[in-house]
């Protein structure tokens, strides 16, 4: 019984050594969906476009994938990650596509040394797989500012929201469904931003 029992051991601790391994976790790229084919683009010549950094909350700062498993609640998947925080990584997106629209003579970053006619600056208000019930949404709400640097004036202010529909209640889903919203609601604001109104607000 004893021997019996020597024997044995060395398997049970294998096993507990085998229970306590982690799986790595996984990062994902915050990308965004192409831009709307149909975009309707304004182009407005000789203006030059300044994007400040996105802000956020602290929360929405991490890397971590945020989903609400019940109403009022937010929380981490754990071994899912973004490559970078959502927030650094939207105004690269943004200034991005502005560039691609073909609105602006420039599209640069605040920060640069370049003047610009128009500064446009973000807060990420909430960007979460809501998986109350069901598969879920993925949601995400976008403040923008458009200010006229030469006035020190704030011409326009909006918020743009996108909610679309996640397939599987995980963290696969979650990417899938937020990288869909972040398009839309990026594809919102490069529209809002190349309106004709807008730009003759600032001066």
């Amino acid at each position: 019984m004893k021997l019996a029992s020597v024997l044995l051991l060395p398997v049970f601790l294998a096993a507990c050594a085998g229970a306590g391994v982690h799986a790595p976790a996984r990062y994902h790229l915050l990308e965004g969906t192409a831009p709307a084919a149909h975009m309707t683009r304004t182009a407005h010549p000789g203006a030059t476009l300044l994007v400040a950094p996105t802000t956020a909350s602290s929360f929405y700062e991490a890397q971590a994938i945020v989903y609400s498993g019940s109403p009022g609640t937010r929380s981490y998947y754990q071994l899912n990650r973004w490559t970078e925080p959502p927030s650094r990584r939207l105004g690269a997106l943004l200034a991005e596509r502005l560039a691609r629209s073909g609105g602006f003579d420039l599209v640069a970053f605040t920060g640069e040394g370049v003047k610009g006619t128009l500064v446009l600056s973000t807060h990420l208000e909430e960007m979460y797989h809501d998986a109350t019930s069901g598969p879920g949404f993925a949601r995400i709400s976008l403040t923008a500012v458009l200010s006229d640097p030469g006035q020190h004036i704030v011409a326009r202010r909006r918020t743009f929201t996108a909610t679309v529909p996640v397939t599987t209640r995980n963290a696969a889903g979650a990417v899938e469904g937020i990288n869909a919203a972040t398009g839309n609601v990026l594809d919102q604001v490069v529209a809002w931003v190349s309106g004709e109104s807008l730009l003759a607000a600032s001066h």
